[in-house]
């Protein structure tokens, strides 16, 4: 059986995840799955794959059902086991040395072990961007798993969560989850080495340039891609923002806010999440 190479996405919500996934799906090393949190969710409710499909009639995710073979109340268990243990709330404790329980533990190797199976690429891409769950994939034995940990610009993240599609969020709401999000996130990409940041900004400015970096300086490869394509077929994902609704997506730039929100907003925003725009190294 091939080896487990997960790579994982990190960050807050809104940052250009499903942009950058999906990118790298286009590559020759990169097979992107979507937010594999929600794979438990999705497999007891026949929910659709990206593709339209419900997955257990999806090309792709009807083969690592079938492997999977898992009875209803199996799947109720891996699915509570998810939920229990990689929220926000329990990464202080996991940091401290708690350990995932043996049957997350189990559910997560059958899961990563089928995807494997039918994948022809090295790695699988895990966009679920929950540190907690980062954490306990990291404990798993027989897992090599590597971080992309990307961040925006904080009014970016604002005037995204601010539209009235899929989970729209209030600024001062945005900003708590931002922080929160963002302080793990780079406590974890300070201590760890096997993690690299990536700003959404620099992605849609020079994509050709982030996803070689990513390459040399994670995958220890060079790219097949020298040269990217201006659109991308959306993979078969899990889970994503309504992007995957779309049959390909293009490399465009969302800076919208600039515009959108009023100078004194900008710059309130900005004094507010001031460590991290610093940090990363974002204008006021």
């Amino acid at each position: 059986m091939k080896q487990n190479n997960i790579l994982y996405l990190l960050g807050s919500g809104r940052s250009g995840t499903t942009l950058l996934a999906t990118i790298l799906n286009s590559t020759n090393k990169v097979l992107t799955s979507g937010e594999l949190h929600q794979f438990y969710t999705y497999f007891k409710n026949d929910s659709s794959c990206s593709c339209g499909d419900s997955v257990h009639k999806c090309t792709f995710w009807k083969k690592v059902i079938d492997d999977l073979n898992l009875p209803k109340d199996k799947i109720e268990i891996c699915e509570k086991k998810q939920n229990n243990e990689e929220g926000h709330r329990y990464i202080p404790l996991i940091l401290l040395g708690k350990k995932a329980s043996p049957d997350y533990v189990i559910s997560q190797k059958q899961l990563f072990n089928s995807i494997t199976k039918h994948s022809k690429k090295q790695w699988i891409l895990d966009s679920s961007k929950y540190i907690g769950r980062f954490l306990l994939l990291n404990q798993i034995t027989g897992f090599n798993i590597k971080g992309i940990y990307v961040v925006r610009d904080v009014r970016g993240v604002i005037n995204s969560f601010s539209k009235q599609v899929q989970t729209p969020r209030k600024p001062l709401n945005t900003i708590f989850y931002y922080l929160l999000t963002n302080f793990f996130g780079q406590l974890i990409c300070w201590t760890n080495k096997n993690i690299i940041k990536v700003r959404y900004e620099d992605l849609v400015q020079n994509p050709n340039k982030t996803i070689e970096t990513i390459y040399n300086n994670l995958l220890n490869s060079e790219t097949e891609n020298k040269t990217l394509n201006e659109e991308f077929k959306m993979p078969h994902i899990i889970g994503g923002n309504r992007l995957k609704t779309n049959k390909t997506i293009k490399i465009k730039k969302d800076n919208a806010w600039e515009s959108i929100i009023s100078r004194p907003k900008q710059i309130l925003y900005y004094i507010l999440c001031l460590p991290f725009m610093i940090i990363n190294n974002y204008k006021i």
